[in-house]
C-alpha cells in the first residue's frame, strides 16, 4: 500500500520519468560509440528529448523553491546555448545535456550512478564478446610511440581512445557512488581492469587519469577517508579555477605552437599531436563568442590495421572552443565551479578531486557533455545526499567484503 500510495506522488513519478528516459539516451548514444551497426529512427530520439524536456519543467516547478540563484542561471544559460546550436546549426549535444542536467534536479545521484554503471558495463560487455567473436570488427590501429609501433585495439568500440574511456567513467562513476563502501577487492580489481584495458587500447592519457583516481581512492581507504583538512578558502580557490586553469593550460600552450620548436614539438608528440591539430583549428576558426558556423573535424574509425591521419581535436576545450564559441566554456566554466562548491558545502572536497581529475582529463580527451560517457554534469542538480549513506556495517565488518 505504501508503494502504490508513493506512486501517486508526482515527484516519484517525475523521478521514475528521468530515469527511464536518462537510461533510453546512454543506451541510444552508447550504442553509437560501438561498431554495432544498427540504423535507430530518428524519431525515438525526439521522445527522449521530448520526455527530458518536460520533465525537466516538472521537477523544475515543483522543486523551484530550492533552486539557488547561481544553479538558475547556470541552467538557464546551459539550457539557452543549447537552444541556440540546435535551431541555428541543428546541433543537439549542448541541448540533450542542458535537459539532462536540469532534469536531474533532486533525483538521487546514486539512482543514476547505478544505472549509468550497469548500461556501460553490460553494453561494454556485449561489444567485447561480439568483438571478439566476429559479430562485429574489433578496429586495430597501427601507432607508432617513438620507435616502437603498437597495435591498439577498441574492443567493439569505434576507437581505443573512447573504449578506455568508457571504462575510466565507469569505475569513477562507481567509485563516486560507493562512497566509503569502497573496498580493498573492489580497488584492486578496477586497477587490473585498467591494466587490462590500457594492454590492449594504449590509451595512455586515459590511463594516466585512471592511476590517479586509483592512487586517490587507494589513499582514502587506507586513511579511513579522514576529513581533509585544507583551509575552506583554498577549497573553494581549486573549485572554482581549476578547469579554467586547464583550459588556459592547453590553449596558451596550443597558441604558441611551433613547428620549428624541438620542446614543443616532443611534447606535440608526446600530447599525440594535439597541439599542431589544435594550432590548426585556430588558424581555421579564431576565437569567436558563439563558436565557427563552419565547423568540421574528420575522424578515421573504418577499421583495418594501418597507419592513420586525420583531424579530430581531442581536448574539450580546444574543441567546444572553436565549436561552440567562448560563452560556452564560460558557461561550463560556471557549471563546473558550483559543481564544486557544492561538493566543498556536502564536506565531500575528495569527491571534488575526482571531477578535478575528470577536468584535468578534458585536456586531451573530448567526452565533457557526452552524456553516454562522463555523467559528472549532472552533480549540479541531482540529490548527492544519497551517495553518502553508508551501511551501518563499515569498520564493524572485519572481512571487509566486496558488499557492505
Amino acid at each position: 500500500m505504501t508503494f502504490l500510495k508513493d506512486l501517486k506522488d508526482e515527484k516519484n513519478w517525475s523521478e521514475a520519468l528521468y530515469l527511464l528516459a536518462f537510461s533510453c539516451y546512454v543506451i541510444f548514444f552508447y550504442l553509437q560509440s560501438t561498431t554495432f551497426t544498427m540504423n535507430v529512427p530518428g524519431v525515438l530520439y525526439s521522445i527522449v528529448r521530448g520526455v527530458l524536456l518536460f520533465t525537466a519543467l516538472t521537477r523544475i516547478v515543483l522543486f523551484r523553491n530550492e533552486i539557488k540563484a547561481p544553479v538558475a542561471v547556470a541552467l538557464a544559460a546551459f539550457t539557452g546555448l543549447g537552444i541556440f546550436y540546435f535551431v541555428s546549426r541543428g546541433d543537439f549535444m549542448v541541448l540533450d545535456a542542458a535537459l539532462i542536467t536540469a532534469g536531474a534536479l533532486n533525483v538521487s545521484f546514486k539512482s543514476i550512478g547505478v544505472l549509468y554503471v550497469f548500461i556501460s558495463t553490460f553494453i561494454s560487455l556485449l561489444a567485447l564478446v561480439c568483438s571478439q567473436t566476429g559479430i562485429i570488427p574489433d578496429y586495430t590501429f597501427s601507432t607508432n610511440y617513438g620507435e616502437e609501433e603498437r597495435i591498439r585495439h577498441s574492443l567493439g568500440i569505434i576507437y581505443p581512445t573512447d573504449c578506455f574511456a568508457h571504462i575510466f567513467y565507469l569505475v569513477t562513476t562507481y567509485f563516486l557512488i560507493r562512497w566509503k563502501r569502497i573496498t580493498y577487492p573492489e580497488i584492486i580489481g578496477a586497477g587490473v581492469l585498467f591494466g587490462v584495458v590500457y594492454y590492449f587500447t594504449s590509451a595512455r592519457a586515459d590511463m594516466i587519469g585512471a592511476a590517479l583516481i586509483l592512487v586517490l581512492v587507494l589513499i582514502l581507504k587506507l586513511t579511513g577517508f579522514k576529513k581533509i583538512t585544507f583551509p575552506d578558502k583554498l577549497k573553494k580557490v581549486f573549485s572554482i579555477a581549476f578547469m579554467p586553469l586547464c583550459a588556459a593550460v592547453i590553449l596558451v600552450v596550443t597558441s604558441l605552437y611551433d613547428p620549428l620548436n624541438a620542446y614543443l614539438n616532443r611534447l606535440d608528440a608526446m600530447m599525440s599531436y594535439r597541439l599542431s591539430l589544435g594550432k590548426t583549428g585556430l588558424e581555421l576558426y579564431g576565437y569567436k563568442l558563439l563558436g565557427a558556423t563552419n565547423f568540421a573535424e574528420n575522424g578515421n574509425a573504418n577499421g583495418g590495421v594501418r597507419n592513420y591521419s586525420y583531424i579530430f581535436y581531442d581536448s574539450a576545450y580546444i574543441k567546444y572552443l572553436f565549436k561552440y564559441g567562448i560563452v560556452m566554456l564560460l558557461v561550463l566554466f560556471l557549471v563546473y565551479a558550483l559543481i564544486g562548491l557544492r561538493l566543498n558545502a556536502s564536506k565531500m572536497f575528495y569527491a571534488m578531486v575526482f571531477i578535478g581529475v575528470i577536468t584535468l582529463s578534458f585536456i586531451i580527451e573530448h567526452h565533457m557533455l557526452e552524456l553516454s560517457y562522463n555523467i559528472t554534469l549532472l552533480v549540479l542538480t541531482a540529490d548527492i545526499s544519497t551517495i553518502l549513506q553508508s551501511s551501518p556495517y563499515i569498520n564493524k565488518n572485519k572481512r571487509n567484503g566486496i558488499i557492505t
